[in-house]
């Protein structure tokens, strides 16, 4: 039986009547359509997902779908659409494309940790983007110790750090100064935000290593702490003390590319757009 999942974006009128008409082209085509909002899980698997938003909608569906392997075609009803496979105008044809097979899919390293407090595990998450430990309502800088296959290999004296995936190299971890990295790298990227020392820098990390960050806060104020903000869609307080355990999860998120564009012009294009 041929499946497929629809996931719009409610706050957008446009995505939703999108989705009627995607909807009924698969109908058309002998698919079983599963329409789904943001906070549903699917009732199983099926061939491929339609993501009818903005980077944070596609970002979202895309981490709720990957342990399934379900690949997902991102369609930009938002503003930079940097994870979207293509735009409304386009979207018709592209959802032909992929329904022949005639498609690539892009396998993208995920993130898994966990926050470890006095030897117990107090959150655990899943990111797609990035990992970013930041002083939040902290006001004084604070150590960040990084161990890597725990071995210690950085302490960082400043506003925090970022852990950012292949695909979230472009986001966070660029406008703090980090290296941009190809989507389907095997890599962890490690960057610093505003060190305190004269010379630090970002560290790329291999796909199989584990990253452990130790957060010292040492202030005077009782219950200090920080945040740690997963793909900036949600965030943990973190004391002194805690650990941040983080390697690359069992799984990838599959995106679908429809299109010959190379990664290098789709970057260039989406950051010029961001300064229009």
């Amino acid at each position: 039986m041929k499946r497929a999942i629809i996931v719009p974006n409610y706050l957008k009128a446009e995505s939703v009547s999108f989705c009627n008409v995607a909807r009924g082209m698969l109908e058309e085509l002998s698919y079983t359509v599963e329409v789904l909002a943001e906070d549903e899980m699917p009732s199983g698997v099926a061939d491929f997902a339609l993501v009818l938003g903005g980077d944070g909608t596609i970002l979202r569906a895309c981490k709720k779908l990957y342990t399934l392997n379900i690949p997902v075609l991102g369609i930009n009803f938002g503003n930079v659409g940097y994870l979207a496979g293509c735009n409304p105008d386009t979207a018709v044809d592209c959802i032909e494309r992929v329904v022949s097979g005639n498609y690539n899919v892009e396998n993208r390293l995920m993130l898994q940790g966990e926050v470890v407090r006095n030897g117990s595990t107090a959150y655990s998450f899943v990111a797609l983007n990035e990992a970013t430990l930041f002083r939040s309502t902290l006001k004084k800088a604070f150590k960040t110790e990084i161990y890597i296959n725990g071995m210690s290999t950085e302490t960082v004296l400043g506003d925090g750090v970022v852990i950012a995936t292949p695909t979230g190299s472009t986001s966070y971890n660029l406008s703090a100064g980090g290296p941009v990295l190809t989507p389907e790298s095997d890599n962890i990227v490690i960057t610093p935000l505003s060190p305190m020392q004269l010379v630090c820098s970002s560290i790329v990390a291999g796909g199989n290593d584990t990253v452990d960050v130790r957060v010292a806060i040492n202030s005077l104020v009782k219950d200090a702490c920080v945040s740690l903000e997963i793909d900036g869609d949600c965030s943990f307080d973190i004391y002194d003390g805690d650990i941040i355990k983080i390697k690359k999860a069992e799984n990838t998120a599959k995106t679908i590319k429809v299109d010959n564009v190379s990664f290098y012009q789709i970057l260039r294009k989406k950051l010029s757009k961001v300064n229009e």
